[in-house]
């Protein structure tokens, strides 16, 4: 007891620093959350679905079951989650088995009573065996079990389980966030395939309409009634128009190739090559508050868990400087095989208690506690940065799609407007009181504003894929576990 008094005393002289506050102030409600409702029009984990897109869901699907980046970081978690038992086995009894037989056989030379009579004499230990046989070999066997189990007074061998459970903690987090930017990556190379392809194929009829429009200055000049510029300046404009297109065809198939790799395949499907409408969510639902992305961020999940892990590492290095009291025992049994090189059979069975007391080491173990609760500190900060970055980061998000929305509804009106021109130019020259180029100038003004519409809907479609990641859509377990204060998901 008196030593376990002076180890209190050497580390008595240890005194905490203090720790930052590690809770961290949000508001009600998002400031940007505009006219986006509580109540989900599709699940948090299922975000994807609200572009009701058949094909971008089954290329999820696909990208779930196969995506190699998703099966790495799964392993991680399940080596991380293996790796608790082993934790939680050090402040368990610890039990052993052992056993050995060893044989030995003189080769040359004379030892013991051998020596003394010549090697003519038999040895009387094992009667029946010839002289040379009797003397030269021996052989015996070993066997027990032994125990130990370390009493864990001072909270070393649960310490040291906390910080394996928080390193799975982590590994789990980073999991999840592997998975949402996955899905991320994915919902947005879509976006862009069929954003290119929309593109290309309103590029195409504008080649159309100026290479029509080419050859009729060209009959205009050959008249008299245009000048030598005119022809020109529509073969420029036709010439720029071609050269976008097979941008986009790369455009196409390299966010085709991407789409095959997240899927965890080389072929690029033959079907996403086909020209399909863009995905256009009707309906955006935001079902979560500020304080709910501490569930649903996976980057908060694993900051929270890097806290819990130096927590458990101070804890350990706490109970470093304290004594370590230790229950060991054992049984063994030996006895001759061949002659006598043990007095006989015997059995033996001990019990004893140990302890280590930390006397002087120089500072060493001080120095390591006064380490671990700085790297504390730190982890804390880092929890509390993150918080605000993932608040700052929602609030981005909706801002950006809410001028988005407001830039869509603008360019809806120059689309409606401009498709009721080129309707007037058609009917006009039907009638023959406009011409053909008159007629052919409203089409290309009403394929310039559908382009526009285009890239309108491509920015919308990815300012909601920023947002229902910048809230942990596709984080599963997190929304599903924690997800309480918000309104019922149907």
């Amino acid at each position: 007891m008196a030593l376990l008094a002076s180890a209190g005393l050497l580390s008595g002289c240890l005194s905490p620093g203090p720790l930052p506050d590690r809770h961290q102030p949000l508001p009600a409600d998002w400031q940007n959350r505009g006219e986006l409702v509580r109540e989900p029009v599709v699940e948090l984990a299922s975000w994807w679905q609200v572009f009701d897109d058949p094909v971008l869901d089954r290329l999820v699907s696909r990208t779930l079951a196969q995506n190699l980046t998703l099966a790495q970081a799964s392993q991680r978690l399940r080596a991380a989650r293996a790796l608790i038992r082993p934790a939680l086995a050090q402040g368990r009894p610890q039990l052993n088995a052992s056993g050995g037989i060893q044989h030995q056989r003189r080769l040359s030379g004379a030892q013991g009573s051998e020596a003394i009579s010549g090697g003519t004499g038999p040895d009387p230990s094992v009667p029946g065996l010839p002289p040379s046989q009797e003397q030269r070999t021996i052989g015996y066997y070993q066997t027990g079990f032994d125990a130990a189990w370390e009493i864990d007074l001072f909270g070393r061998a649960a310490a040291a389980a906390d910080s394996a459970r928080a390193s799975a903690g982590i590994a789990a987090a980073e999991a999840r966030m592997v998975r949402v930017s996955v899905l991320a990556e994915l919902v947005r190379c879509y976006i862009e395939l069929r954003g290119a392809q929309q593109r290309h194929l309103l590029l195409a009829g504008a080649l159309n309409d100026q290479e029509q429009r080419h050859a009729l200055m060209l009959l205009r000049r050959q008249a008299g009634i245009a000048s030598d510029a005119e022809p020109d300046r529509a073969r420029a404009m036709a010439a720029e128009i071609a050269a976008q297109l097979p941008l986009l065809d790369q455009a196409v198939q390299q966010a085709a190739q991407r789409l095959a790799i997240l899927g965890g395949e080389l072929a690029i499907d033959p079907g996403l090559l086909v020209t399909a409408g863009q995905p256009n969510a009707r309906q955006i639902a935001l079902p979560v508050i500020p304080a709910d992305l501490l569930r649903t961020r996976p980057d908060i999940q694993r900051a929270e868990s890097t806290v819990a892990q130096a927590a458990a590492e101070l804890d350990i290095s706490v109970a470093e400087l304290y004594p370590r009291l230790s229950l060991s025992g054992d049984i063994l049994a030996s006895g001759n095989l061949v002659g006598r090189p043990l007095p006989g059979p015997s059995r033996y069975a001990t019990a004893g208690l140990s302890f280590t007391l930390p006397l002087l080491d120089w500072g060493a173990r001080r120095a390591v506690t006064g380490a671990r609760e700085a790297e504390l500190a730190a982890a804390i900060l880092v929890y509390r940065q993150t918080v605000l970055e993932g608040v700052e980061e929602t609030e981005n998000a909706l801002g950006n799609l809410a001028a988005e929305q407001q830039r869509a509804a603008d360019v809806q009106v120059q689309v409606d407007a401009a498709q009721r021109a080129d309707r007037h130019a058609v009917l006009l020259h039907q009638r023959g009181i406009s011409s053909l180029i008159e007629r052919l100038d409203a089409a290309l003004a009403r394929r310039q504003a559908e382009l526009t519409a285009v890239d309108s809907t491509e920015r919308q479609g990815l300012a909601i894929v920023a947002l229902y990641k910048a809230v942990g859509g596709g984080a599963v377990e997190a929304f599903r576990s924690g997800m309480t204060r918000t309104a019922p998901v149907r």
